[in-house]
């Protein structure tokens, strides 16, 4: 996740376009192949899925694979999760997805999977989505036609009520500083890329958002060896959502997660110290810090648990 402290790199495999687009024409083929019998022949419309289907966050994955009984299923894990996942889609339909989180609702289009997670253990519903879609409408595709869907695709984010959000150890920073500074990490969503600065990026295009307690990351992926401006690109997205009380649990070890608020200020304190450095080495670069952005208020507590006083460095 793009918010630990352990922030992941851009190293990606240079082909994962290429083997994204095998992956889902071998989706396409399963969902097309007919069998000789008859039966089967007659389930080939479950993979026609509704021109929509809604998820939340804290909704239980039970109650949504039972409102799309034909389309979800459920695999269990060890660890105590439970994955929900949508069956392979007939791509000639792949459906819209309606997710409300952050107390704000937005539509993505053209989906080709869904994955909600779940914590049986902890029975609080879905915590975690994840859902990997089409660019405009998928396949060979120019890269300016792909830069203005992404794009428009973002303002519609910001306009429903997300805002930009920076890891706690992240300098804050806004526009093409951001740009300069991260490459593709965390591009500033207020920010309209040029063809020129789009093509330059290198590794997953990433932008980052918070509302209401809430993280969102959308995630573009190209083919690498297929970057000429002028000539067709591949292309395919992912959005992942998870709570901010999710998040914040990941900074401790697993058996002291549900108590990560005893933990919290050294954490912090750690973080905001890395920040500080690199902000000032900035600015004795003459580069402007987003002094204007504050670091999300943390989560309500459990009943039973108290959020812990913050000192001033913290504020």
């Amino acid at each position: 996740m793009p918010w630990q402290s352990g922030e992941p790199t851009m190293m990606r495999i240079k082909k994962i376009i290429i083997l994204s687009i095998i992956v889902i024409a071998s989706t396409e083929a399963m969902a097309l192949k007919t069998s000789n019998n008859d039966q089967e022949n007659s389930e080939e419309i479950q993979n026609h899925p509704p021109e929509n289907i809604a998820v939340s966050l804290y909704q239980y994955g039970s109650d949504w694979k039972n409102k799309y009984p034909k389309f979800i299923y459920a695999k269990a894990h060890n660890s105590g999760l439970e994955f929900y996942q949508t069956q392979p889609f007939d791509t000639s339909t792949l459906p819209s997805i309606s997710i409300t989180a952050g107390g704000i609702k937005i539509s993505i289009p053209k989906a080709l999977s869904i994955t909600a997670t779940e914590d049986k253990e902890r029975n609080i519903g879905i915590t975690n989505i994840d859902i990997s879609a089409r660019v405009k409408n998928g396949g060979a595709i120019l890269h300016e036609e792909a830069r203005l869907y992404i794009l428009g695709l973002i303002e519609k984010i910001t306009a429903s009520g997300w805002k930009k959000t920076f890891s706690l150890s992240k300098p804050r920073l806004n526009g093409v500083y951001a740009l300069n500074y991260y490459g593709s990490q965390y591009i500033d969503p207020n920010y309209k890329l040029s063809l020129t600065e789009w093509m330059k990026l290198e590794g997953t295009l990433s932008w980052h958002f918070y509302s209401h307690h809430t993280y969102m990351t959308l995630n573009v992926d190209r083919d690498q060896e297929h970057l000429d401006p002028n000539k067709n690109g591949a292309y395919i997205m992912s959005i992942s959502i998870l709570p901010q009380e999710e998040q914040l649990r990941r900074y401790v070890d697993e058996k002291q997660r549900d108590n990560w608020r005893q933990q919290w200020i050294p954490i912090a304190q750690k973080m905001r110290a890395a920040r500080n450095i690199a902000e000032a080495k900035l600015q004795a670069q003459g580069v402007p810090i987003a002094t204007e952005y504050k670091d999300p208020e943390l989560p309500a507590p459990p009943a039973g648990q108290e959020n812990p006083s913050l000192p001033p460095n913290l504020k």
